[in-house]
């Protein structure tokens, strides 16, 4: 849901308190910052910053304890490389926080500035700023609390605008806004929001995903700013906000690996594995960074330090900069909109000390796109005539109800469309709408080389029958998709050796926007809204709904995911229709790619099943029956990465064993019931076990 306007700036030089508010300089969804004055006991007040907490969100539960936190972790660290919290209070019950101010400029500034006038930064100069950087997070990892026992703190924000670039050549790492795990995830959406805004590109892959993450996750991020500071160009790009999360959790640094022939040998494979996809990959701490990249550093910090002072300098005369150079750390100036754009990135890398195409040019410009909340939305949404193939006129209807229809089969795929005075024209000829086919109607391979009377495989799903279609799909590593029919309803579930990539559905209740509705992410007439507005961001409702800042996209992505998940999980509770298998077609291009692990998905399939007792039949008095292993267990089985308890229950039956035994063997745990039945019906599917009675 979107957060509420920001008030009013206050006039400049309005007292809050002691202090005196010379100018506002950022507002995001949780605070105002401002340039302010502190007096002292004797000679002239200091420059300090004042981050006031917005009132809508001061009535958030939790609100204020953030803000207490957020000072005491900055009190406990004290480094010359980290941002200085000076004090915290409320006033009017509004909460603010004193931080230090450093006048200068932020790493994103610098980048920006540096890329319009044609210049990079090589590589002792990049390295120096990766190095203050480092010892600043150190200081963060390594924080305690007053007794001394470790914090275990995560910044889970280490991106360029959270570095500040001093006119001394100091670097220091700031906002800890987000650093104190735990007390965000308790408050409303509009805190939440602020978290990734504008920063999407320096997110590690787990933080994407919404697992666990730890102190690996901030190594991420510095390898993204490593890359890009080398690169000279951004590590993730892409279409849209949801296209580089997508980039991110799939670790695709492939512009960066491309480039690391252009660095000193040993430098890129350093940077590289700080960028792992898997946290057990990377580089273990910030020393472990530090160390890998100190045989590079050939220059003195005095110098280097020098270099950098003259950059600040040189970029804060220039004068749109300069208007902006207080905003330090806390202004929004990356937008969503900054981190995707390809007119920022070269088409391919430049060497090292290079300068990149000349200022003006459409790879180098700084001039943002628009931006869709500034401009006036119509949202009187497309019209279009409907026609039958042999030219019966159906009711004409709103762009919104058109792709429903489609997605849902309300509409047939050969239905002839237009919109105004133009000429009918089958769904597949419109850009707008052929995205939203189902693809069994549209996949090339299904139109041309097959049809749904001859799939390679046909399966009954009673009793579970998905379980053996997907385990089997999985153990074989096939590619393709299973067409999944029951009174109808039909899912499309695409496989690429064996991983489940999309799921598609004729539900109505199944569509992204009757997901988020149903799930109060967004109100039913905000999903009216982006319908309608849908056509201008190529018919794509999740790229509409970040651009109207209705959803915040790290949110939207892992709901998109989840509700993926949840259709896929879905099937295992049919216990009727069928299943055909068809090999060899590719998911559509407009898929939302999943990355998922198969055997939780079956996992997951196999416990609701059992839970809603919808196995209770197989298992009905046979306390007493013996179970054993198959005479010939499949290669493929004993190879497969089964749940431990399956794995477990596998090797025991080398043995015959009653499912009684059984049942002793594997009780329910805490979290963990129907432990020994669970286990039976995916070796039943594998055909790795047998009753033996």
């Amino acid at each position: 849901m979107r957060s509420m306007p920001p008030p009013p700036a206050p006039p400049a030089n309005s007292q809050f308190g002691k202090y005196t508010l010379v100018e506002r300089i950022a507002v995001g969804g949780m605070a105002e910052v401002f340039l302010a004055l502190e007096p002292r006991p004797a000679g002239e007040p200091r420059s300090v910053v004042v981050k006031r907490m917005l009132p809508s969100i001061a009535a958030e539960p939790g609100a204020r304890d953030m803000f207490l936190a957020e000072s005491r972790l900055g009190k406990l660290i004290a480094h010359p490389n980290v941002v200085e919290v000076i004090g915290v209070g409320e006033e009017g019950e509004q909460p603010y926080l004193v931080l230090e101010y450093v006048r200068g400029l932020d790493l994103w500034q610098l980048m920006r500035w540096m890329m319009r006038e044609g210049k990079t930064f090589d590589i002792p100069l990049a390295l120096y700023i990766l190095k203050e950087l480092l010892q600043g997070l150190q200081a963060v990892h390594g924080a305690t609390d007053e007794t001394g026992a470790p914090l275990q703190v995560i910044h889970r924000d280490v991106s360029p605008s959270n570095i500040l670039l001093s006119t001394f050549g100091e670097i220091k790492l700031g906002d800890f806004g987000i650093a104190w795990s735990g007390i965000r995830d308790t408050l409303g959406p509009a805190v939440q929001g602020e978290r990734a805004k504008g920063k999407l590109g320096y997110l590690s892959p787990e933080q994407v995903k919404g697992e666990t993450c730890d102190q690996r996750a901030d190594i991420f991020s510095v390898g993204v700013i490593a890359a890009e500071l080398l690169m000279g160009r951004p590590l993730f790009s892409g279409g849209s906000e949801l296209a580089v999360l997508l980039s991110i959790r799939d670790a695709k640094i492939h512009p960066f690996l491309e480039f690391i022939p252009r660095l000193p040998k040993g430098l890129g494979e350093v940077v590289a594995e700080a960028l792992a996809a898997n946290p057990n990959d990377r580089l273990e701490d910030t020393e472990e960074v530090a160390k890998g990249l100190a045989p590079f550093q050939t220059e003195s910090t005095e110098v280097l330090q020098k270099r950098l002072t003259e950059l600040v300098m040189g970029a804060l005369t220039d004068a749109p900069l300069a208007e902006n150079s207080v905003r330090g750390e806390f202004a929004d100036r990356i937008t969503s909109v900054d981190l995707i754009d390809d007119r920022h990135t070269p088409g391919a890398p430049l060497p090292v000390g290079t300068a990149p195409p000349p200022r003006g040019s459409a790879s180098t410009s700084t001039a943002p796109p628009p931006n869709p909340m500034e401009e006036t939305i119509e949202v009187d949404p497309p019209v279009f005539d409907l026609q039958t193939p042999t030219g019966e006129r159906l009711p004409s209807q709103p762009y919104a109800q058109v792709i429903e229809g489609i997605a849902t089969g309300r509409i047939a795929p050969d239905t002839l469309v237009r919109k105004g005075e133009a000429d009918f024209r089958p769904i597949e000829a419109d850009e707008e709408l052929k995205r939203h086919l189902p693809a069994t109607r549209f996949t090339p391979t299904t139109r041309q080389h097959r049809t749904p009377s001859d799939p390679d495989r046909t399966l009954d799903l009673a009793n579970g029958g998905f379980t053996t279609a997907m385990t089997t799909s999985v153990l074989h590593k096939e590619s393709g998709f299973w067409l999944c029919e029951f009174g109808g309803v039909r899912k499309e579930v695409y496989l690429t050796d064996g991983q489940p990539r999309f799921v598609t559905s004729n539900l109505a209740g199944e569509l992204l926007g009757e997901y988020l509705v149903s799930r109060g992410v967004i109100s039913r007439g905000e999903l009216d809204m982006a319908l309608a507005v849908m056509p201008r961001f190529e018919g794509r409702l999740g790229d509409t709904l970040t651009a109207l800042g209705l959803v915040e996209p790290v949110h939207l992505f892992q709901i998109i995911a989840s509700q993926v998940r949840d259709k896929l999980v879905d099937l295992f509770m049919w216990n009727g229709g069928t299943a055909s298998l068809y090999l060899g077609v590719k998911p559509p291009e407009s898929a939302f790619p999943l990355k998922i692990d198969p055997w939780r998905i079956i996992e997951e399939g196999i416990r609701r099943r059992v839970e809603e007792g919808l196995e209770a039949a197989r298992f009905e008095g046979r306390a007493k029956d013996a179970l054993a292993r198959a005479a010939t267990v499949p290669d493929a089985v004993q190879r497969a990465p089964l749940p431990p308890d399956t794995r477990l229950l596998l090797n025991t039956l080398v043995k015959p064993r009653t499912y009684g035994e059984l049942l002793e063997m594997l009780p329910d745990l805490p979290g963990r019931k129907n432990r020994a039945a669970r286990s039976v019906v995916l070796l039943l599917h594998l055909k790795a076990i047998r009753w033996a009675s």
